[in-house]
């Protein structure tokens, strides 16, 4: 793990036409310092997968007005969004989909069959003769992580738990970036840890941010 200096060195490697994952329930626990970085970059044709409520918050309102992303990928059903550039693609998913998405990239499985209901909906299988639809992984390159402490291993203490999205995400993240208010000296014990820190490549300490 290391610690980067600025905003700036935490999303040096990402690179144009990657698929980014931005965690967070709403504005509060948004990595809104490592947001603001990659639309500072200047990066293009950005893939984002975030949740519906992370979409709403203004940070990431402005990465999408700076024209560098080409493809949204989002938990909810859009109902409360508006305004959204007419260039960039939206696929709208269940939580539980964009979840099982996320945890087959964990695991390396390239594609799944997924249960679908009778309206389309796939939380459940169809009564009877149920029918599936195939799933692709959703392998993203960077994931953009806010944790509520992380220690001196990278272990990651998370406002959403082990089981939230967000820990989804930083698993499947080839790049995962943590934006924290509190590093701990000490190490986590292991039934404090949310996620390991084998899976976290950078961290940007609250000194760092601007």
């Amino acid at each position: 793990m290391e610690r980067a200096a600025s905003g700036a060195a935490a999303v040096a490697g990402i690179a144009p036409g990657s698929a980014v994952a931005i965690g967070g329930e709403d504005a509060e626990t948004l990595p809104w310092a490592l947001v603001d970085a990659v639309r500072e970059a200047g990066l293009t044709d950005l893939h984002v997968v975030c949740s519906e409520a992370v979409l709403l918050s203004d940070p990431v309102r402005t990465l999408l007005a700076a024209g560098g992303v080409a493809r949204l990928t989002c938990a909810g059903d859009g109902g409360r969004v508006r305004g959204l550039p007419e260039a960039i693609t939206v696929r709208w998913l269940p939580p539980a989909d964009l979840n099982e998405r996320l945890e087959a990239a964990d695991a390396s499985i390239t594609a799944f069959l997924a249960p679908v209901a009778p309206d389309g909906d796939p939380s459940g299988p169809s009564p009877g003769a149920p029918a599936y639809r195939r799933e692709e992984a959703l392998r993203c390159d960077a994931a953009l992580i806010r944790a509520v402490r992380v220690d001196s291993a990278g272990n990651l203490v998370l406002g959403s738990g082990p089981s939230g999205t967000e820990a989804r995400m930083a698993k499947a993240g080839g790049l995962t970036l943590v934006q924290t208010p509190a590093m701990d000296k000490r190490r986590l014990h292991s039934a404090e840890v949310d996620v390991p820190g084998i899976h976290v490549d950078r961290v940007l300490p609250a000194h760092a941010w601007p």
